[in-house]
């Protein structure tokens, strides 16, 4: 699990044992220990926290009883739980998942998106359900994200890429042959990603497989760009991709970053090698990239040189 900041606290979940909040002197504000729950084959858990105005939000997918909580952002109090449940009959032989909860706020209301095996599930702020969408896989890790006014679901290895209009209610699975419905503007077959979440940017989602494979979609349609191996050398992924200054930036296990073109045409432009192991995700802070390795961790901007010459000075 990753922290959570909200500028004045620090949030830590660690999914067996509990949360704790520091403030940004290191200083533990409260704690609030919970209940230890067997994770699928041990793997351990994966789901970070997320904040929605005055709540902290997790989700804890495992194999005694699935469940999302909120707890009171202040004083580390529960403020509602609801066990999930997910899968109905068609529940997968496993219960345990790792997607970190994702808060939408949309043009019709704020929601709380958590996708878990074989289904995703939307709450409401009080815990409620508001929907659900089978498709996903038995094993999802990618989190859910928003762009253009639009849902994007990475349903996992193997599942589809589906992207949501907002006002959802019920059940909105896709049945039969369908690839859309009221609420699903497209779905793309067999687009979703082991590990890696997917990521939107300049009217495209771009989707990582663990084995380095790329696809480009049209964000509006899920149109098809192109689908390729980055390079012959990029074979291991755990970490998602981001995307600025039209370009998209994809870190490799074994350290090496592959930044591509952003566009509609596949272009390797660089391979910027870390030398060093890495599993997370980087993060942009404003200006600043942080980067995570196994040893070390980088923080990355651009240089004054650089920076006076695209302003021309």
């Amino acid at each position: 699990e990753s922290p959570v900041t909200d500028g004045r606290h620090v949030y830590v979940y660690v999914g067996n044992l509990g949360l704790w909040a520091f403030d940004l002197k290191g200083k533990l504000v409260w704690t609030t220990p919970l209940e230890a729950n067997p994770i699928y084959l041990d793997f351990g858990t994966g789901s970070s926290p997320a904040l929605a105005g005055n709540l902290l939000v997790i989700v804890n997918d495992n194999e005694k009883q699935q469940y999302i909580a909120a707890f009171n952002k202040q004083t580390g109090k529960q403020v509602w739980r609801t066990n999930r449940d997910l899968g109905g009959k068609s529940q997968p032989v496993q219960r345990s998942a790792w997607a970190t909860p994702f808060v939408w706020r949309n043009a019709l209301r704020t929601e709380i998106v958590a996708i878990g095996p074989g289904e995703v599930v939307s709450y409401d702020l009080a815990g409620k359900e508001l929907w659900r969408m089978s498709g996903m896989s038995a094993t999802p890790v990618p989190m859910p994200f928003a762009y253009d006014g639009l849902l994007y679901i990475n349903g996992g290895r193997g599942r589809p890429l589906f992207a949501l209009r907002p006002g959802a209610k019920g059940n909105i699975s896709l049945v039969n042959d369908q690839t859309s419905n009221e609420y699903v503007v497209w779905s793309h077959q067999r687009a979703g990603t082991y590990l890696p979440s997917s990521v939107a940017y300049d009217g495209a989602v771009y989707s990582l497989t663990e084995t380095g494979i790329l696809s480009r979609f049209d964000a509006k349609t899920g149109k098809l760009t192109y689908k390729t191996r980055i390079d012959p050398a990029a074979t291991a992924f755990t970490t998602s991709p981001w995307a600025y200054n039209g370009k998209l930036f994809c870190l490799s296990e074994e350290g090496q970053t592959f930044v591509i073109s952003a566009g509609e045409d596949f272009n390797l432009l660089h391979v910027n090698a870390l030398d060093d192991f890495t599993l997370a995700s980087p993060a942009l802070v404003g200006e600043r990239l942080l980067i995570r390795t196994e040893k070390r961790l980088y923080s990355i901007r651009e240089g004054k040189s650089a920076a006076n010459a695209k302003h021309g000075l």
